[in-house]
């Protein structure tokens, strides 16, 4: 998941997602050698998949169908669920973008996914254009809008149409969003989504990939690998997290800490980071037992534990915007001066229990999001089970979780922060979908991971993670910003990513060191 704008935001899990080669500090743009770890043998076995032919040949669009020189779109047609053609099909929109230095064949392909889940390639294809301006000299970049989202058929279930004020309410709705759904639900997974992809590029006539996700798109990315290993060239995961990441969200709570500790640390004494947990921690009894009310688009709304932890989860996640008016809000809020509180509440919009917004302009698709994530993520029940029966298992393991190990936050709080995490999908009614494989094998191939230092959303651990899935992976952390880090404005990490792309090994990293730290608020 990522970045998080005022107005707009994706139901993107907000989840938890090193290296079996090298890790680079960011601080001094050095590599260092962790000791290498063989992934684990995991079970159930991916499939193979069956090798598809879209039904149909893609419709070409005129010039200008993305703001973007030299872009051409079109669609395939897909089955739905491609074990089960009786289903019918659905569309998938794709944009190329061509590379610059039309005199020479492209060198490669880079498929790129913004994560999510549910959020548009196409739309992003401006700003990708930008951010990866160097790399279009000579290679095509491939968006493909996963399937149910912007241009790919749009999926609506009609029960994510208002904001739920409550994590109980979301939940509900989840439950809802499956059961208008039914049997279509079944379509939207991350294997069918990664089997459009690889349907993208035979139909274009490429013959490997070079994957580039963000966020979601990371997992995405990783079971394309998982999927279609002859088809990748190499991987760029930026805001990793593995397959099999902790649905109870532990990484992302000592990720929160680790972020404000750095941002204290870093910033010329502005803040102690463990005087500001401790005034978290008291703060988040205090709203527990006397939540605040205020409104939000003129609906009454509570602010407690949880949007306390929404909030601080949300400012670190989009760092270095906002985290560093934290610890002042805190202080404030102690002194009796709920304001600036009350107003990073409106800017996240949390609700008692999560945060979950809608886009405006539907280039992101909450209902395409629930459905992948219900589907594929792990849970903390027996999905077979009945929902009575689930409800109380995850009752039972979030017993047995530490308190200790949410501080400053109460457990039941920040398991509820994260659209994913916790029991977001415990009334999904679909008791024999399709299960996601977190095994490999996966291609050997040479793999970036990137994370961002001050990121709670997909921390560096996670990141660590995902990169030990693969056995030629290197980790670059990134000091001083939050999820996403090739969106930070000086262009360091996206020229960084570029060089990887080009020679299939981290270059330069020097640059890393010159990414300001956090102003912090007095």
């Amino acid at each position: 998941m990522k970045p998080i704008p005022v107005r707009a935001a994706s139901v993107a899990a907000a989840i938890a997602v090193a290296a079996a080669g090298s890790a680079v500090t960011a601080s001094a743009g050095r590599a260092e050698t962790p000791r290498a770890q063989t992934p684990r043998a995991e079970t159930p076995r991916a499939e193979t998949p069956r090798a598809e032919t879209p039904r149909a040949a893609p419709r070409e669009e005129p010039a200008g169908c993305v703001p973007v020189p030299g872009a051409v779109c079109g669609r395939v047609r897909v089955p739905l669920v491609r074990d089960h053609p009786e289903m019918g099909g659905t569309t998938v929109a794709y944009a190329l973008i061509r590379h610059r230095d039309t005199a020479r064949p492209a060198k490669g392909t880079v498929a790129v996914n913004p994560g999510g889940p549910g959020d548009s390639a196409i739309a992003m294809a401006s700003a990708y254009a930008r951010m990866f301006g160097g790399l279009l000299r000579d290679h095509d970049l491939l968006l493909v809008d996963p399937r149910g989202v912007n241009r790919s058929d749009p999926v609506r279930c009609g029960a994510l149409g208002a904001l739920p004020a409550t994590r109980d309410g979301f939940v509900r709705a989840l439950g809802d969003c499956g059961r208008t759904l039914g049997t279509r639900a079944r379509g939207y997974t991350s294997a069918e989504i990664a089997d459009d992809i690889d349907a993208v590029r035979a139909r274009l006539g490429i013959e490997r990939l070079d994957l580039l996700g963000e966020s979601y798109g990371t997992y995405l990315m990783t079971v394309y690998a998982q999927r279609h290993p002859g088809r990748v060239r190499s991987m760029v995961l930026s805001s990793a997290y593995p397959l099999d990441f902790d649905t109870w969200a532990r990484p992302s709570a000592r990720a929160a800490r680790r972020t404000l500790r750095l941002v204290c640390e870093r910033g010329a004494g502005a803040c102690d980071g463990d005087k500001v947990l401790r005034d978290i921690e008291r703060l988040a009894g205090r709203l527990r037992a006397r939540p605040i009310a205020y409104t939000l688009r003129d609906e009454r709304r509570l602010l407690d534990d949880t949007a306390l932890a929404s909030i601080v989860y949300n400012l670190a996640k989009t760092a270095p915007a906002g985290i560093g008016d934290v610890p002042a809000m805190v202080r404030d809020a102690l002194r009796g001066n709920d304001a600036p509180l009350i107003d990073a509440a409106r800017r996240v919009a949390p609700m008692s229990g999560s945060a979950l917004r809608l886009d405006e302009e539907q280039l992101i698709n909450p209902e395409q999001a629930v459905a992948v994530m219900c589907n594929d993520y792990p849970k903390a029940w027996n999905r077979k089970a009945p929902v009575a029966v689930r409800l109380r298992q995850f009752s039972a393991g979030l017993a047995a979780l530490p308190e200790r190990a949410y501080w400053p936050f109460g457990k039941r709080a920040w398991t509820s922060v994260g659209y994913g995490w916790g029991n977001a999908c415990v009334r999904w009614p679909d008791r024999h979908g399709p299960v996601q494989p977190t095994g490999g094998p996966f291609p050997d191939v040479p793999v970036l991971v990137v994370s961002g230092d001050l990121d709670a959303n997909t921390p560096t651990e996670q990141g660590r993670r995902a990169a030990r899935q693969f056995r030629r992976s290197t980790v670059v952390e990134v000091p001083n910003v939050g999820h996403v880090a090739e969106r930070e404005p000086s262009g360091c990490v996206a020229a960084i990513e570029t060089g990887f792309v080009r020679d299939l090994r981290v270059g330069d990293t020097s640059c890393l060191a010159d990414i300001p730290p956090v102003p912090v608020a007095r």
